[in-house]
C-alpha cells in the first residue's frame, strides 16, 4: 500500500504527485465524532525525508483510499473529540472560492454569504512560500452529536491548472487547540523547491510599494507613467500603468490587481493573472466569465467571432469584450468584462477588467495599452 504525497511547484505553477511508503497500520484507535483516529504506535512526526511539509506532533496519519483527497490525518482527545486534516487536489478553480466557502459553510449549518461578503471574510496566510486565502467559520449551534460547536479552517493553494485545498474541521475546541500546528504545517509545505522561484512577502496598502506589486501615482487622466520595474526577484513583467489606477494589496492567485475609479462612483476591478501553460482553455475560461455577468457559454464554433485581436510586440493577445445584465456583488447594475489572455511558453497571462458598463467603455483604450506595454 502506498500513500500519496503532494508537491506543489511555485515557480513552475504545476502540481506532483509522488507516492511514498505507507506508514505502519496503528495498533490501536480512538474515533472521534469527525472520524479522526489516534495511534499509540506512530511514527515521529515528519518522519519522510520524501514529505512536502513537516507533520505537527500529536497528528496521525489516516488512510488514504483513492478519491479526491492526497493526504489525511487526525487529532483526538480523549473524550473522544476530535478533528479531521485533509489535503484535497481538484482540477481548475475547483468550483470557485464562494461556491466552496457557502459548501464548507452549509456543512457547519451557516447561512450562504454573497460574492461582496466573501472578501470581507478572506483572510491571508503562508503556504509555504505563497500568500494563500484562508478561511475560518465556526457554527453557532451544536452541530456535532448535539453537544458540539463545530469549527472549519480551510486554506486554498491555486497552482496551475489545479487548486489544492488544506482544510481541518471538527469539534471548536479541538481546531481551537490545533490552530497554531495548522498554521505552522501549511507554512512548511515545499512549494518551491531548491532552488525554486519564491515569492517575497509582500506587503501593501493604500497603493503603497511592495516587492509584488509595482507603485502606482494616482491621477485624474490616463496617460501613462514611465516602465515600472518590479524587484527582479517577483518574477513580474515590466508594464505602464495608467496614473488613475489604483494598486490595491496583495490578494490570493493575483499577480496584481487595480482599483479604476470613474464618475458618479463608478468602478471597475483589473486583476492580472498568471497559470500554466493551457490554463483550462480559452472556451472554458470565457464561459466562466461569461457566467459571472449571466450570459449563456459559447460553443466552440462561436470563439472566432467572440474574439478580437489585440497587437502586441511580438505577437497578439487575444481580446473579449462582454456585457451582462447580472452584476458579480449582486445589484442590478450592468456589468462589462473586458478580457485578454496573452499565451506566453510558460505560462498563459490573463488580464481582465470588470465593472460597470460605461466606465470599462471609457477604460478600454487604456487597458489595451497596459497590455500592450507588457514586457515578459
Amino acid at each position: 500500500m502506498v500513500s500519496a504525497l503532494l508537491f506543489v511547484g511555485c515557480g513552475r505553477d504545476e502540481v506532483r504527485v509522488y507516492q511514498a511508503p505507507k506508514d505502519p497500520a496503528p495498533t490501536s484507535a480512538a474515533s472521534g465524532s469527525s472520524g479522526s483516529t489516534a495511534a499509540s504506535d506512530q511514527p515521529p512526526a515528519g518522519r519522510s525525508s520524501r514529505a512536502p511539509w513537516v507533520v505537527p506532533d500529536g497528528w496521525v496519519d489516516k488512510p488514504v483510499d483513492g478519491g479526491m483527497r492526497r493526504a489525511s490525518f487526525g487529532v483526538s482527545t480523549p473524550d473522544g473529540r476530535s478533528a479531521d486534516i485533509s489535503v484535497v487536489l481538484l482540477s481548475g478553480e475547483a468550483g470557485g472560492s464562494l461556491e466552496n466557502v457557502n459548501r464548507w459553510r452549509g456543512q457547519l449549518k451557516l447561512a450562504p454569504i454573497s460574492a461582496e461578503e466573501l472578501e470581507k471574510v478572506t483572510k491571508i496566510a503562508k503556504i509555504g512560500s505563497r500568500e494563500s486565502a484562508l478561511y475560518d467559520f465556526v457554527s453557532t449551534e451544536n452541530v456535532l452529536e448535539g453537544k458540539y460547536r463545530a469549527r472549519t479552517l480551510a486554506a486554498v493553494l491555486p497552482a496551475g491548472e489545479a487548486t489544492v485545498f488544506f482544510k481541518m474541521t471538527g469539534e471548536n475546541e479541538v481546531v481551537s487547540a490545533n490552530e497554531e500546528k495548522f498554521r505552522e504545517w501549511i507554512a512548511s509545505v515545499n512549494n518551491g523547491g531548491p532552488g525554486g522561484a519564491e515569492e517575497p512577502n509582500a506587503s501593501a496598502s493604500n497603493g503603497s510599494p511592495s516587492p509584488n506589486r509595482p507603485s502606482v501615482a494616482a491621477g485624474p487622466t490616463a496617460n501613462m507613467r514611465g516602465p515600472v520595474t518590479p524587484p527582479p526577484a517577483t518574477g513580474l513583467p515590466q508594464w505602464e500603468v495608467p496614473t488613475h489606477w489604483k494598486s490595491l494589496p496583495p490578494a490570493p492567485m493575483r499577480l496584481a490587481s487595480f482599483e479604476v475609479s470613474g464618475p458618479d462612483g463608478k468602478t471597475a476591478d483589473m486583476s492580472v493573472v498568471a497559470l500554466g501553460p493551457q490554463a483550462g482553455g480559452t472556451l472554458a475560461n470565457l464561459n466562466r466569465w461569461r457566467g459571472q455577468i449571466g450570459l449563456p457559454p459559447l460553443e466552440a464554433a462561436d470563439l472566432a467571432s467572440a474574439a478580437q485581436p489585440l497587437k502586441l510586440t511580438d505577437g497578439y493577445a487575444t481580446l473579449f469584450d462582454m456585457v451582462g445584465d447580472r452584476n458579480p456583488k449582486g445589484d442590478a447594475k450592468r456589468t462589462r468584462i473586458l478580457a485578454a489572455i496573452v499565451p506566453r511558453t510558460d505560462r498563459t497571462w490573463f488580464y481582465k477588467l470588470t465593472g460597470d458598463d460605461t466606465l470599462v467603455v471609457a477604460e478600454k483604450a487604456a487597458f489595451s495599452r497596459f497590455v500592450q506595454s507588457v514586457k515578459y
